[in-house]
């Protein structure tokens, strides 16, 4: 522990009166839930793959339940986010014409887990 009056320039909340939470050192946290939703709609609805067979696309963002934060601690950023979201598509056979349509869950989406570790289901 440093001597008073030494140490790091951050810790300078103890020394104000009003006890300013000075550059963020101490926790803070921001709900970015809101943000996350909208980013969630621009980012996945619209995707499309196709190839020789066919074509498909996510045409509908239908769930999306969960939360988000971001938060900093000693200036160091920290998110947190777990969601479960459901999407709708649809696509078309080229040969034949036949239209598909169905959805797309993808259950625990959280930073826990590694990508190659997120469940998508069909």
């Amino acid at each position: 522990m440093a001597k008073w009056g030494q140490g790091n320039p951050h810790w300078i909340v103890e020394e104000r009166e009003d006890g300013t939470n000075v550059n963020n050192w101490r926790w803070t946290e921001r709900d970015a839930t809101s943000w996350s939703k909208g980013k969630f709609q621009e980012l996945l609805v619209g995707i499309a793959v196709e190839n020789d067979s066919g074509r498909g696309e996510i045409n509908e963002l239908k769930q999306v339940e969960g939360a988000a934060s971001c938060s900093s601690r000693k200036g160091k950023l920290i998110f947190f986010y777990q969601w479960n979201i459901k999407l709708g598509w649809k696509g078309i056979v080229k040969e034949s014409g036949v239209k598909h349509k169905g959805l797309i869950e993808i259950p625990n989406l959280s930073e826990e887990n590694e990508v190659d570790d997120t469940e998508v289901n069909e």
